[in-house]
């Protein structure tokens, strides 16, 4: 018969107290260190971005963002602002590094007036440091609308629809190869061309 107040009984109930009380210690430390656990989408961008490749286009989106009726487009609500989601999708273009994007915004974000949108100034700030020193290719919002067009008509396009609530701001990404670059195919066609020759 076993009692409380014994001894043994006593002590182990004190190690297992430890023990839970270590394993809860290891979890909550996990959890407060891991960046993207109020990121639920995380997940279902990096299962998206598993397949796509070369010539296909991911948006992040400004929540005002005209959603297209084609078959190529496919849309995901993402709760977060555009630049925490353009961080958050070039550090998984990185995991993947199967794919590489090409980045451009609207010319007319640049221009678009503090009194008409208040918070446009912090939001250029903010990605800017979201981009970490990349390159943009600053196009009229209409030419990058047609070329969303065209490319869904034979490829497919990631839109992830954001809150941020700012015109003009949308950021576009047409995915390139990761390991093979316009300087890699130029070589390669001159050395095809070279080869044809009599």
């Amino acid at each position: 018969m076993l009692f409380i107040n014994s001894t043994p009984l006593r002590l182990f109930m004190n190690s297992i107290i430890r023990y839970f009380s270590l394993l809860l210690a290891i979890f909550l430390a996990g959890c407060a260190g891991d960046p993207d656990r109020d990121k639920p989408w995380l997940g279902t961008l990096r299962h998206e971005l598993g397949y796509l490749g070369a010539r296909n286009w991911v948006i992040v989106a400004e929540a005002a963002f005209p959603i297209h009726s084609r078959r190529g487009l496919s849309v995901v609500q993402i709760s977060g602002e555009i630049p925490d989601v353009v961080d958050a999708v070039e550090r998984v273009i990185e995991e993947k590094s199967h794919v590489k994007p090409r980045l451009y915004v609207a010319t007319e974000a640049e221009s678009v007036p503090y009194d008409y949108a208040p918070g446009i100034k912090h939001y250029r700030e903010q990605l800017d440091e979201a981009l970490h020193g990349r390159e943009t290719v600053q196009l009229e919002h209409s030419m990058l609308l047609n070329m969303i067009n065209d490319a869904s008509k034979t490829y497919r396009v990631l839109v992830l629809k954001t809150r941020s609530a700012l015109p003009y701001t949308s950021v576009f990404m047409e995915l390139g190869s990761g390991y093979w670059d316009a300087e890699s195919e130029s070589a390669l066609r001159e050395v095809m061309d070279s080869d044809r020759k009599p």
